[in-house]
């Protein structure tokens, strides 16, 4: 492996005055695709008991052309709609590099013998949902004790685990679990951001358990988690249309980030793209319990320049995940889909409760988004971890731009800050060729991995290349720092990764597009174990195109359930992760791609185009 001189962070903190402005709605985007069948998925797997071959620097040309993530290399119906940055030619030719990269087109080395496909469900996956007359249990009665999920994946460090999941269960999933077509809640937009919840709320003076989702129209409703019936929604000001954008392929833009909510004061934020005046981020700032903005909201988004760095709306697009701490709202940006304009990487951090004082951090290149939809992940010492994609002309990573990095940034009340040491910062050594061929690192986020004895503190980071990396969160270790890598898929990781672990075995579930390494089949989630600082194939999931991020649910260390849902065509499927079985699968109406699904007090929600479905059990 190669090394490389550490590039310094470029990084300003300043505080600056804006203006609130007003909300007016807009007429609703164009809808998605609808039900298609779900991949019949087998029986279930062994333990390869093998792990992946270790490819070393990863390899990169896949047999195709750069992947392109608003087009993957599997045929997924209607081509995915994607706020990355795939490349573009700019008229710069590419540095050259010297030796050429390697040619991999051959896929992953099948690397034993391949698990038994994983899932034959027990029941008849065209079982129909649950019958629209009968109610889920107690659909009306909150639990006596529920789990709040208030920032996407459950958690700070994007985990993707509810570990406080009672009435979900190998058994009770086995013994009748179902779609309840009853709830079908009516919204004006598509859908992008992951929902969130909270039981036990007073919404006019009853007490429900609710559904926070947002949508493309800029409208944010609460919903009745059990029922799906709107108690109030909030106009979030006018969506984007496509004629005002300089590129991209959403037709309308409105919240397309998942927000955060502080329970400390009933506060949820979320991030609008508008028209209102010149176009604009808006935080937005609304009472949980109503609807209504808090004082000094919504609030133009607006960061002062760090370096040469200067923040343009017009170029800049929002899907990173929104982060809370420390009396801050932390906000990621990227680019759009197309790479135009001149934008960068930016962690904005907002002051709740002045958001006129703004503070950020910028790449200091063209390009170099953090688009992920994981956004930033935190540990638990309020350390912030962003990945970045491709910078602009592709192949201008060299020097400076903090293309294709790993970036670990101080977080809390004075939030983003920076170092120039390499303890800061993760670079593969053939980051050069990543960018070349637009191979994001940040097609994914970073997954902060709970301890493991005899490990030093990790972080798990994959991206379009399908390779999956360890870091030492102390020490992310410069160029070639990585305490282990290798390559699982041929199509690459995106969206986000969940973890669990029992107490005795940690996991890593991997989403992926293509073929994969130990496993049979194509695309869906592998599981991966923890090894001290490496992984090894434990099983994989059944086939599944174009995996959405994975979640788990369990009872503290029992009873561990692996949730997949996949957008092309749309499926639900439940794995036991003690066996790698498949116990459940089912199609919902649709999937949308990358959109974490959501598990909380006995439910679950997949959110598609214009809706979300709920499963629980019968």
């Amino acid at each position: 492996m190669r090394t490389a001189t550490p590039l310094p962070l470029a990084l300003v903190a300043a505080s600056i005055a804006m203006a609130c402005s007003s909300s007016t709605t807009a007429p609703p985007s164009d809808p998605d695709t609808g039900v298609v069948s779900p991949v019949d998925s087998g029986l279930p797997p062994t333990d390869l008991g093998v792990p992946p071959i270790d490819l070393g620097a990863p390899p990169i040309d896949i047999g195709n052309p750069p992947v392109d993530i608003g087009n993957p290399p599997v045929d997924i119906g209607n081509p995915p709609v994607d706020v990355g940055n795939p490349p573009v030619d700019v008229g710069n030719p590419p540095v050259d590099i010297g030796t050429p990269p390697v040619d991999v087109g051959t896929p992953p080395i099948d690397v034993g013998t391949p698990p038994r496909d994983v899932g034959t469900p027990p029941r008849d996956v065209g079982t129909p949902p649950i019958d629209v007359g009968t109610p889920p249990r107690d659909a009306g009665t909150p639990p006596p004790t529920g789990v709040a999920v208030t920032t996407f994946q459950f958690d700070r460090g994007r985990s993707g685990a509810n570990r406080s999941e009672t009435r979900l269960t190998p058994a009770s999933v086995r013994a009748g679990f179902g779609r309840v077509a009853a709830f079908s809640p009516r919204l004006d937009g598509d859908v992008y951001a992951q929902p969130l919840y909270l039981p036990g709320l007073t919404v006019g003076g009853s007490r429900h358990d609710v559904l926070f989702v947002a949508t493309q129209n800029n409208s944010l409703y609460a919903l009745d988690a059990a029922t799906g019936v709107e108690l109030w929604r909030t106009a979030l000001g006018t969506p984007v249309p496509q004629s005002r954008q300089q590129c991209g392929n959403i037709s309308t833009i409105g919240v397309v980030s998942t927000g955060v909510i502080d329970p400390a004061t009933g506060t949820l934020y979320a991030v609008a793209f508008t028209t209102d005046g010149a176009l604009q981020f808006r935080l937005n700032a609304l009472d949980v319990t109503t609807g209504r903005q808090r004082a000094g909201y919504p609030a133009n988004i607006a960061p002062p320049a760090v370096g040469a760095s200067t923040f343009d709306a017009r170029a800049t697009g929002q899907r990173g995940a929104l982060q809370f701490d420390g009396g801050r709202v932390f906000v990621p940006f990227g680019g759009l889909y197309g790479d135009c304009g001149i934008y960068h990487g930016w962690v904005v951090g907002i002051d709740a409760a002045n958001p006129t004082r703004q503070s950020a951090f910028a790449t200091p290149g063209r390009g170099s988004g953090i688009w992920a939809p994981g956004g930033i992940s935190m540990d638990e010492a309020g350390r912030l971890y962003v990945a970045t994609g491709n910078s602009t002309p592709l192949g201008g990573s060299t020097p400076g731009s903090m293309g294709e990095r790993v970036i670990r940034l101080g977080g809390g009340a004075a939030g983003p800050t920076g170092s120039t040491a390499t303890a800061s910062y993760f670079e593969a050594t053939d980051a050069r060729m990543l960018d070349l061929q637009d191979l994001d690192i940040g097609s994914v986020a970073p997954l902060v991995l709970p301890p493991i004895a005899g490990a030093p503190r990790m972080v798990w980071q994959g991206g379009k290349a399908g390779v999956s990396y360890l870091f030492n969160r102390e020490d992310l270790g410069g160029a070639g720092g990585q305490l282990f890598q290798a390559r699982y898929f041929s199509g690459g990781n995106f969206g986000a990764a969940a973890t669990w672990s029992n107490g005795a075995q940690t996991y890593v579930f991997a989403p992926g597009r293509g073929t994969r390494a130990g496993c049979s089949g194509s695309g869906g989630v592998m599981a991966l174990r923890v090894n001290g600082s490496a992984l090894a194939t434990a099983w994989c999931s059944g086939s599944v195109s174009n995996p959405s991020a994975p979640a788990v649910s369990s009872n503290g260390n029992s009873n561990g359930l692996l949730w997949v849902a996949g957008s092309s065509p749309a499926t639900l499927r439940a794995v036991d992760i003690a066996t790698g079985m498949e116990i459940f699968a089912d199609a919902p109406p649709s999937v949308r791609q990358w959109t974490p699904i959501v598990v909380a007090d006995g439910r679950v929600y997949v959110t598609g185009a214009r809706t979300v479905s709920l499963y629980t059990t019968r």
